[in-house]
């Protein structure tokens, strides 16, 4: 349709659809400005074009854009070597062999996180002039999220291998509170019927969202499936992107009692604190609600024994089968006896600070309300990609990574060069006083132990950095 005339005469023969007919219109003109400009575009590149490209010819493809699909003919370059390149790809930031715009990707990989992908089919379906399979979406959000965990791993190699510090904003705050918790999917063409997805979150404190609401100051979240030691590492990778964790003056970190989550005071050499939910609701399924409030406050006041002691005595007393469930009890609350104790009172700390326990609501918000629900299972990468997507949206950063692709075609930055005296100095430097675990109780495990040789190359002997309280080993 070329003019608004011919637009007015189609509605007469149906003007009580006039917005699809207008949509329609609107969409056609988009696409013959995107061929008109995309052809120029082609044309202004081969003129601007790298010494040693030389055309080959043309070559076609279909874009499915927000406006619908396009047509492309643009040139395919030699650069003499045995390489080929679409300058007017590279330009655009087209994937090879995607058949979505960038734009598209973001739009589908976003919609992805709130519906299962067959729905995310159909609402693209009735949304858009020409939709994405839901095949399609599903491959998209592995394009997104793969080079991710691939920069990740990479960046973990650098530092635990090679002494290179990840660039930080070099943050400083006087305590960080660090939650982890894991909550388990069902999978699908798997030998286990389950497994288990790590979720963590850091944040400065808390702030005020209403009148007597607050929510979570600064909050950074990290999600995965990994065992705990991998977790940690990637975790406190991420952190040291954000904070100067050398100078943080203290790190509490709070958990269910997992064994892998509570491995996190030993990583950051920070106070460990059992979540108070947890805690609470394990008193009451051990000892019901005649006792549970007098063994809660022996144990946030850090009087184990005393709330041990009130135990043992009730379980002498209590039938067979009521005596089991005390003493399993008794046993959860030893085991996290060092983390009992409010971490307020351990650190002398008020200043408005508030006991821990954000990580239920956000397992629901990051994870289990996408993951859980309707009767989905997964592949362990799917569901892993999934995990991996949902923290990119939390973390305000889809749209980066969706675009990621950009690098794909332009050298990759080298880091500065350093002489090893001068890296290794400042790795050992981060690691003594951000990863305390190497000489601590996992020092025997084969990452601590790689930590501990890079740290041995600036000829110093690791101990406590003297701007962390001591306390805090």
């Amino acid at each position: 349709m070329d003019s608004i005339e011919g637009l007015a005469a189609i509605l007469k023969a149906g003007v009580g659809r006039w917005e699809e007919v207008i949509f329609r219109w609107a969409c056609d003109l988009a696409k013959a400005v995107a061929e008109h400009l995309l052809q120029k575009t082609d044309d202004d590149l081969m003129k601007s074009r790298e010494a040693g490209l030389s055309v080959e010819g043309f070559r076609e493809r279909w874009v499915t854009t927000l406006f619908g699909d396009v047509r492309i003919k643009r040139r395919l370059y030699s650069d003499g070597k045995g390489g080929s390149r679409f300058l007017l790809d590279e330009a655009m930031g087209l994937r090879k062999r995607s058949q979505a715009s960038p734009k598209v990707e973001e739009v589908a990989n976003f919609v992805s996180t709130l519906l299962p992908f067959g729905k995310c089919e159909q609402l693209l379906r009735a949304l858009l002039p020409d939709g994405l399979s839901h095949t399609t979406i599903h491959r998209l959000v592995g394009r997104t999220v793969d080079p991710l965990v691939e920069e990740e791993e990479r960046e973990l190699a650098e530092l635990f291998e090679d002494g290179v510090l990840p660039e930080s904003q070099n943050k400083v705050v006087p305590y960080l509170m660090v939650e982890a918790d894991g909550t388990y999917v069902s999978l699908q063409r798997e030998k286990e019927r389950r497994t288990e997805v790590k979720i963590g979150i850091a944040y400065e404190g808390w702030q005020g969202v209403g009148r007597g609401r607050y929510g979570l100051k600064e909050k950074t979240s990290y999600t995965g499936i990994m065992d705990g030691d991998r977790f940690w590492d990637g975790f406190s990778l991420t952190l040291a992107k954000k904070y100067n964790l050398s100078r943080v003056g203290r790190v509490i970190v709070g958990s269910d009692g997992a064994e892998w989550a509570r491995q996190g005071a030993d990583v950051f050499g920070g106070l460990y604190q059992l979540d108070r939910f947890h805690l609470l609701r394990a008193i009451y399924r051990g000892i019901g609600s005649d006792m549970a409030g007098e063994v809660y406050r022996a144990c946030t006041a850090g009087e184990v024994d005393k709330a041990d002691a009130i135990l043992r005595q009730a379980q002498e007393a209590a039938e067979p089968e009521e005596a089991e469930s005390i003493g399993q009890l008794r046993g959860y609350l030893l085991n996290n006896a060092h983390g009992l104790r409010d971490y307020r009172l351990v650190t002398g700390y008020d200043d408005g600070l508030r006991g821990l326990g954000g990580m239920e609501s956000n397992v629901d918000k990051l994870l289990a309300n996408r993951m859980k629900k309707r009767g989905m299972s997964w592949s362990k990468k799917g569901a892993n990609r999934m995990a991996r997507l949902l923290n990119l949206k939390q973390q305000g950063q889809l749209h980066l990574w969706v675009n990621h692709r950009e690098k794909q075609h332009r050298p990759q930055p080298q880091p500065p060069k350093t002489s090893p005296r001068q890296v290794t100095k400042e790795t050992g430097e981060w690691l003594e006083a951000v990863l305390p675990a190497i000489s601590g109780p996992h020092a025997d495990r084969p990452w601590a132990q790689l930590l501990k040789n890079i740290s041995r190359q600036t000829g110093k002997t690791l101990k406590h950095d003297n701007r962390i309280p001591p306390t805090r080993g």
